[in-house]
């Protein structure tokens, strides 16, 4: 199974005097990577050589934000004296990347490219680096690296002895590319080796990468933490060969608390490195002090060491997490200390002292790449008096382990001002209240606990005032619903926005009642309904899930409940007019919770009676799709209009949007995506229409040929099409049959059981079974109609036949479907696209047209049928033949019928159909599916 390969750069064709070839052995958020010569030649190359011969599967490389490669090529070597002249070595070519030149982010964003090569025994990798993407930033046209990592598997046991090595190394030494991070940890602060706990031998899939190997964990969790974390990973899947579920349980949600801590560990550790660039010393001294605090609660909150069992199993860590924990809830993680919160204040003060308005703010550091995925913060505890700190409380009023407090008058941030009376603590930089900032999704939690909590000392957010632009823009919702409201849905702040949605659901709430006190008397429905959804549309474009998930509530409610029997059509359709594009869009979002949002936001507005009689929504939805359109955007369109015609059905109105034509013409359109899954939906909706209108279906389709049914995108979707035809028939057989029994019992008591024991002979040639038609056995190589049997009757070759030659089929001269001659008056009066033309002789039974119906009436061919128990009724020779399939056949087959349209393909048959009855009880248990095309 994949894991880590460890690699030390040996060769580089040019290097930057502050970013050297070796920042590239180590991995971490500190690490700076390799950038190229300014103004070098290309392209650059790099040779990495692995700690031991290895199948290298997979690499990964991050890259700079600005300093970006175009091209990066990949090889592999395996000579010993690549060191000696890596200029002439052989290597392999494994293949190339390349890389985006980072426009579209502003040069914010680094690029992690993963790819995975083929598998290949290699010491030696060579990146060669072709000329840089240019941009303003890139002054000197160089190329850079922030880090690279190799995955696959050792051939040799070399990496356990370089992992031995790796271990005596201190923790600043290590290099922790490679498999060094793989031994376990003994205690938080330090690591040992305790044999090989690597988590990766432990799983049994091949395939199987361990997520702490990627680069994603590696570059923004501090390394002390993300050693524990392999540790823990290790632990677990050993407790799961154990079957300790619940310690591993255990595990696994002190893995996730320890990543977001480790993540914010890196962030300070990036802060502090920038305060000793600033020569800030003593805030990168208070900064190491609030590292080392949050570090040691971190551990004895989660119980590091009790988790890793560092001296054996132990019970607790088996008993069930819900039990063990007051109240049956699982407490989150602490929030971290504040910085400058020291109790007292600093010394020669009363207390702390905030500082003047003209002080001087602290320079603020980069923005740092971590991404937090972190969990909301539990409520911070009230100030405790008790100079003891536990290691579930918030060690932030208390001083670190070790810390001195400076006795000298402090610089920087931490000047001395002039005391302001009373004692409070001192005030925070702007960089530190961004820092210790409620995070947004404790912010937008649904919880009571969460929504009242707010860090100790952060200032209380001011109301948010409305300019005289968002005045006049939003005068029509002030003047229905008031500024208060109003100013909470322009705030900045996301929980007024919140507050604001929930308002305005109370007050469409109260109107609905009767309990409003808004003037109705100056206030008309459709003034409301134009005021709700001018806010609604700000919301729903909102970028916090919390806030569009509340507004695309809102617009339900407002849709299903607001608006039957209050607002005017005109009015509803405005309303749809403005939201629609807008849930269109979002519809589109790769986020499965805000796509799944709009669609059903969308599909309740169009269940409402009033929105669905405008047919604004399936007008919109089904319009054909281009392949340029978006695949998720496509692809929800599609599904949309499915689940409308499963709820509303195929409509007749030409304005609705979801008659047979249009929804042919959309389904079609989604057929020739290049998007796979809009194609199988776009399948699934022409099937729906071809149940309805095959005609209109097949119009928009390619002949059902053989040529066309060679194509993939067409041979499935037109066997559904066959299955389709054949249930029919099926269904009409049954009506016929059930008219032939009820027939013969009115003409007689012995006409029952004849009625009983064979099937109808004008509805369909297709028999039912019969006494001998109970043997599954089954011939593929028969038709089913004619029952001639040849070798040649492949799937292929039966269509052939059914289409050219078999006696008992016919084309329709209006429509060309091949259609049994038994049935070609109900075809033509029924199913045929001119059966509008015809109407039914009651005396012949047969189909004529209109304009000859008077001349048919007195022509010799209208031929009296005669009942249907005893007779059946050609369409081609207007002449009574005798019951049933046999006598289908003898007319058609053995006589032949004079006007028969094959005639001539009957000289040719070289097979008379078969009489055995084993033979015939063969074909009556053929299954239908997928033999005739239609």
């Amino acid at each position: 199974m994949p894991h880590k390969i460890g690699f030390t750069v040996v060769y580089a064709s040019g290097e930057d005097e502050s970013y050297r070839a070796s920042e590239l052995n180590s991995h971490g958020p500190t690490v700076g990577g390799w950038q190229s010569a300014p103004d070098c030649s290309y392209p650059q190359e790099l040779i990495l050589q692995l700690h031991s011969t290895a199948t290298v599967q997979k690499i990964q490389v991050l890259a700079h934000q600005y300093l970006i490669p175009q091209k990066l090529e990949l090889w592999a070597g395996n000579e010993t004296d690549v060191q000696l002249s890596p200029t002439t070595a052989e290597f392999e070519y494994l293949g190339f990347i390349t890389l985006s030149d980072n426009q579209t982010t502003g040069f914010t964003s680094r690029e992690l490219k993963s790819v995975t090569v083929p598998s290949c025994a290699a010491r030696y990798l060579k990146l060669r680096l072709h000329a840089n993407h240019p941009n303003s930033l890139n002054v000197h046209n160089q190329v850079a690296l922030i880090a690279i990592n190799v995955l696959g598997q050792h051939l040799d046991s070399a990496s356990t002895s370089s992992a031995s090595s790796e271990l005596e190394k201190p923790d600043s030494e290590q290099n922790n590319n490679g498999t060094g991070h793989e031994s376990t940890t003994a205690t938080p602060s330090h690591s040992t080796n305790n044999g090989n706990n690597n988590a990766l031998l432990l799983v049994n899939n091949p395939k199987y990468t361990s997520p702490y190997d990627d680069l994603a964990f590696e570059m923004y969790v501090d390394q002390e933490v993300a050693r524990i974390i392999r540790n823990m990973e290790a632990k677990k899947q050993q407790a799961v060969i154990c079957e300790r579920f619940e310690f591993a349980r255990k595990l696994k949600l002190a893995m996730e608390d320890l990543r977001s801590a480790g993540e914010r560990l890196s962030k300070y550790e990036l802060e502090k490195r920038h305060a000793i660039q600033l020569e800030d010393y003593e805030r990168a001294k208070l900064k190491k002090a609030q590292m080392d605090e949050y570090r040691r609660t971190v551990y004895q909150f989660l119980e590091v060491d009790d988790l890793l069992e560092i001296n054996g199993p132990l019970a607790k860590n088996d008993e069930c997490l819900e039990i063990s924990m007051p109240g049956g809830k699982r407490p989150e993680l602490p929030p971290p200390p504040r910085l400058l919160q020291v109790p007292g204040g600093l010394p020669g003060r009363e207390g702390g002292i905030p500082p003047t308005q003209n002080s001087p703010a602290m320079h603020q550091s980069p923005v740092s790449p971590l991404h937090l995925h972190s969990r909301p913060k539990s409520p911070a505890p009230p100030p405790c008096q008790h100079p003891k700190t536990s290691p579930t409380t918030s060690p932030t009023n208390q001083q670190p382990h070790g810390y001195q407090q400076p006795q000298s008058n402090l610089r920087g941030s931490q000047r001395r001002h002039k005391p302001t009376g009373g004692t409070g603590m001192p005030a925070r930089t702007s960089f530190e209240a961004y820092e210790e900032r409620t995070v947004p999704a404790l912010r937008h939690c649904h919880t009571t606990t969460h929504r009242e909590y707010q860090l100790d000392g952060a200032p209380e957010a001011t109301k948010s005032r409305l300019t005289e632009r968002e005045k006049k823009q939003a005068a029509l919702p002030i003047s229905v619903y008031g500024t208060d409201l109003v100013e909470k849905f322009y705030s900045k702040q996301y929980s007024d926005k919140e507050e604001g949605l929930r308002l305005l659901k109370e007050e469409l709430r109260a109107l609905v009642s009767g309990d409003s006190n808004l003037d109705q008397q100056h206030n008309s429905p459709n003034k409301i309904a134009r005021a709700a959804i001018f806010l609604l549309h700000r919301a729903l474009r909102d970028k916090v899930y919390a806030v569009y998930s509340l507004a695309a509530e809102a617009i339900r409610l407002f849709f299903t409940e607001f608006v039957p029997a209050r607002v005017t059509p005109a009015e509803v359709a405005r309303s749809v007019d403005r939201l629609l594009p807008e849930l269109l869009s979002k519809s589109g979002d790769p986020t499965p919770r805000i796509h799944n949002m709009a669609v059903h936001t969308l599909l309740s507005m169009a269940d409402c009676r009033e929105v669905r009689d405008l047919h604004l929504i399936p007008v919109h939805l089904s319009r054909p799709l281009t392949s340029s359109t978006h695949p998720r955007l496509a692809l929800s369109r599609l599904e949309m209009v499915e689940q409308l015609v499963l709820n509303h059905g195929i409509s007749t109105d030409k304005q609705s949007g979801l008659t047979c034509r249009v929804l042919s013409e959309f389904g079609s359109s989604g057929l020739h995506h290049p998007a796979e899954a809009v194609r199988k939906v776009a399948e699934r909706i022409l099937t729906l229409v071809y149940r309805v209108n095959p005609r209109l279906v097949r119009k928009q389709l390619p002949p059902d040929d053989d040529i066309t049914r060679r194509n993939l995108l067409y041979r499935q979707l037109f066997h559904e099409f066959d299955r389709i035809d054949i249930q029919r028939k099926k269904e009409i057989l049954e009506r016929n049959k059930q008219v032939v029994v009820t027939a013969a019992g009115g003409a007689g008591s012995g006409g029952g059981s004849v009625g009983q024991g064979s099937s109808s002979s004008s509805a369909s040639a297709i028999t039912s079974p019969s006494d001998t038609s109970q043997q599954d056995a089954t011939d593929d190589k028969m038709c089913i109609f004619c029952l001639s049997r040849f070798d040649s009757f492949t799937e292929e070759g039966l269509n052939i036949h059914y289409w050219r030659s078999c006696p008992m089929l016919m084309r329709c001269a209006h429509c060309k479907q091949v259609v049994e001659i038994a049935t070609l008056s109900q075809h033509l009066l029924e199913e045929c696209e001119m059966r509008k033309s015809y109407r039914k002789c009651e005396t012949c039974t047969e189909a004529v047209l209109y304009e000859l119906f008077d001349q048919h009436k007195s022509d010799a061919s209208c031929n009296p049928a005669g009942p249907e128990s005893t007779t059946n009724h050609c369409p081609l020779c207007h002449c009574n033949i005798p019951p049933y399939e046999d006598g289908w056949r003898q007319h058609l087959m053995g006589l032949p019928c004079p006007n028969h349209p094959r005639k001539k393909h009957l000289k040719n048959r070289s097979k008379s159909p078969s009489t055995d009855p084993k033979d015939r009880a063969t074909v009556q248990s053929t299954p239908l599916a997928n033999k005739l095309p239609y």
